[in-house]
């Protein structure tokens, strides 16, 4: 079994249940340090994301650069000729896993800068809530089809942000009207039911990390609470803030400790912000606080690192 840290190991030897003589094998077996060709790996990998996202931002500040310059047809073509090239190398070269995954995100960050060169050069009327929504939309046939957990990733921002650009509008009346704490609940809810569905599949058909819809819909939970807080939301939202940090607790020994990490700052946030409330802070009130702020973090920071060794050491 591998860990991410010597501590279990250590405390393993405190214990008597590793030998010091045995613990050089046993770091070496858990691969730690990590050899010198797993840090390649890792900046391989970041170094070509990077490129791509260098290579398309490179392209979109081309055609800005040049707007005046250039007429219709040559910014289309300086943007749909690339997006071309690049799918037909997918679609025909064996590429590793790596390239494969860098060349999908360059297609995606170009798709995006055609669509807004679209509607910048035809004038559309389209509000800016569905060139975004749009993107995602069409990003979902290209992770399904290319298997990228990034396009999922980013086709899932895209709604999120989608989602915040249209409550900016004022636009959606189903159930409620859509002020602040609308937005919270379609955060929290649509979040909560990704995460349930990513949760319960199985891994070979998990798509993206189940927790990142986790954590979103835990800010949403938070951001409820800070409104029942200042008195924008119901107070009924107290029990759902106190089931959502249970959740996050007990699910803790089958996920990972972001969604613990999570919780500590939601608690953190939330007792701040109440703080604040009682004392209407000065000047004075304001570096209380944020001592305040300091010491809560320092006692999370310790307390998230004896329930990673604990639940390390009884594994």
């Amino acid at each position: 079994m591998q860990h991410h840290s010597r501590r279990p190991l250590l405390d393993w030897v405190k214990r008597g249940h590793l030998a010091p003589a045995q613990l050089p094998e046993a770091l070496r077996l858990a691969d730690l340090p990590p050899a010198p060709a797993r840090w390649q790996v890792l900046f391989d990998r970041l170094l070509l994301l990077l490129g791509c996202l260098c290579l398309g931002a490179g392209l979109i500040f081309f055609v800005a650069f040049n707007w005046q310059a250039l007429g219709r047809l040559p910014r289309l073509g300086l943007v749909e000729l690339p997006l071309l090239a690049m799918l037909l190398v997918l679609w025909r070269v064996q590429l590793s896993d790596g390239a494969r995954q860098g060349l999908l995100c360059l297609c995606a960050l170009n798709l995006g800068a055609l669509l807004a060169l679209v509607g910048q050069t035809y004038q559309t009327g389209a509000d800016p809530w569905q060139l975004f929504a749009l993107w995602a939309m069409l990003l979902l046939p290209w992770a399904l089809l290319g298997k990228s957990p990034l396009l999922w990733i980013l086709s899932w921002l895209l709604a999120q942000l989608a989602l915040v650009l249209y409550w900016r509008l004022g636009l959606f009346t189903l159930f409620f009207s859509f002020d602040e704490e609308g937005l919270a609940w379609c955060l929290t809810l649509l979040n909560a039911l990704l995460w349930g569905g990513l949760w319960s599949l199985p891994a070979r058909y998990k798509v993206m990390p189940a927790y990142l819809p986790a954590l979103m819909a835990g800010l949403g939970v938070t951001l409820l609470a800070l409104l029942a807080l200042f008195d924008a939301a119901s107070s009924w939202i107290w029990p759902l803030w106190l089931l959502w940090l249970g959740a996050a607790y007990g699910c803790w020994h089958h996920s990972f400790i972001t969604g613990l990490a999570m919780g500590c700052l939601s608690v953190i946030v939330v007792l701040l912000a109440a703080l604040g409330k009682w004392m209407e802070p000065d000047v004075n009130g304001f570096l209380l606080l944020s001592l305040v702020a300091i010491g809560l973090s320092v006692a999370a920071s310790r307390w998230l690192q004896q329930q990673r060794s604990r639940h390390a050491a009884n594994q």
